[in-house]
């Protein structure tokens, strides 16, 4: 069962692929949006791995979505893809480039000739404009070229890779946001609309607290290790059975540790010298803090009213009675794995119809559906455009490679 919600009634066609953009998609599917995941027949990236049902990639952001297969390239395909158009709200891509989306005929241009109310929805590595617009990109390389990994790791040393999928989280996000003021604007109006975002851009976005004290102060934020950026001792820090997070603390922490003599120290005496000497604090504090559990620090420390919390690992943070009572995590039935969970949608709204969640679709689930029950298309339509699609299998193959 697909779920309600708010945006019950709105249908977006999903030509996604890997992470950014089926994570947009499933935003929109998770506030009640019809969604239709449209897919060649090799899969798309994410199916790549081979696994059943698409595996963890596939299964991650592809919840309460509709799949089906169509070849874009083929008459057959296309005009079914149109007919979809002029019955639908958002067409939603992250393809290569603008040029490659051309190509297919599902560019914006192409599209609101078909159906003007559309909103043509993209996301792309570096915009449809500027010398690296036709070059691809990925989470990694945006998360590269934004800044954040030269934050990342202890200074004089190697970037580390900041969280995988930030990028792509960011895009998802943030095109959500674009889709939902354009469909907005669109009562309004009456048209649709062309909303694209990048993730170079959206990554930056993602760090404007930086970028701020750059502007400011006329250098870069500097690496801080486990550190809060530019506010030692806010960090995570060492205890006897794991680690901790410390909120802004100074200098109450030094009485909580037994060294009220750090406060006075002229190393630690003002932010700028925290900031400087920040590895030695930090190592001082790993000293004291390990003499003792971390659930026995939390208890003192609330009692000080300073913000801190377990650095829990994946398992522990499913088991978190808070993760617990705000119902984080959704289970399924799926059909090839049984029983599956995913975490849920964040968004509540007191009084909204909600559904079920639904498992992503297996390659090709819906299409029969989508045909018949949405375009009318006979039994016999149907079949025909299947077998058009099968007979040109090798070429769809070629052109899937193409949108990587």
């Amino acid at each position: 069962m697909i779920k309600e919600g708010l945006l019950c009634g709105i249908r977006v066609l999903d030509l996604t692929r890997a992470y950014a953009g089926p994570f947009c998609g499933q935003r929109l599917a998770d506030l009640g949006a019809e969604v239709i995941k449209i897919e060649p027949p090799i899969g798309e990236t994410a199916r790549m791995d081979g696994m059943p049902g698409g595996g963890p990639p596939y299964q991650a952001v592809n919840r309460s979505k509709k799949g089906m297969i169509l070849d874009l390239w083929s008459d057959s395909g296309k005009e079914a893809f149109y007919n979809l158009v002029r019955v639908s709200d958002v067409v939603l891509d992250n393809w290569r480039s603008a040029a490659v989306l051309e190509r297919a005929g599902a560019d914006y241009d192409a599209l609101k000739k078909v159906n003007p109310r559309i909103i043509s929805a993209s996301i792309a590595g570096y915009g449809s404009s500027g010398p690296y617009s036709n070059f691809p990109s990925f989470d990694g390389v945006a998360l590269a070229m934004s800044g954040m990994a030269s934050l990342s790791g202890y200074p004089g040393e190697k970037p580390l890779m900041p969280n995988p999928g930030t990028a792509d989280t960011a895009a998802g996000l943030i095109l959500a946001i674009g889709i939902v003021t354009a469909l907005y604007e669109r009562e309004r109006s009456g048209e649709g609309n062309r909303v694209e975002v990048d993730l170079l851009g959206c990554t930056m976005t993602l760090m404007q607290r930086e970028f701020q004290h750059h502007f400011a102060m006329g250098h870069p934020p500097e690496r801080q290790g486990s550190n809060f950026q530019g506010c030692p001792p806010m960090g995570f820090y060492k205890c006897k059975d794991g680690h901790i997070a410390l909120g802004s603390c100074w200098p109450k922490i030094c009485r909580l540790i037994d060294k009220e003599w750090m406060a006075d120290d002229p190393r630690f005496i003002d932010e700028g010298g925290r900031r400087t000497h920040a590895r030695e604090l930090e190592g001082l504090l790993d000293e004291s803090l390990q003499e003792q559990n971390v659930e026995q620090w939390i208890e003192v420390l609330r009692i000080e009213g300073i913000v801190c919390a377990k650095v829990n690992s994946y398992s522990q943070s499913l088991q978190d009675p808070q993760v617990v009572a705000n119902n984080i995590v959704t289970e399924m039935e799926h059909p090839t794995y049984g029983k599956t969970r995913s975490i849920a949608c964040p968004v509540r709204f007191v009084g909204a119809v909600e559904g079920m969640d639904s498992t992503p679709p297996d390659l090709g689930e819906h299409t029969d559906e989508v045909l018949r029950d949405i375009l009318g298309y006979s039994d016999e339509k149907i079949a025909a455009l299947k077998q058009d699609q099968e007979d040109n299998y090798e070429r769809m193959q070629e052109h899937a490679r193409k949108l990587l």
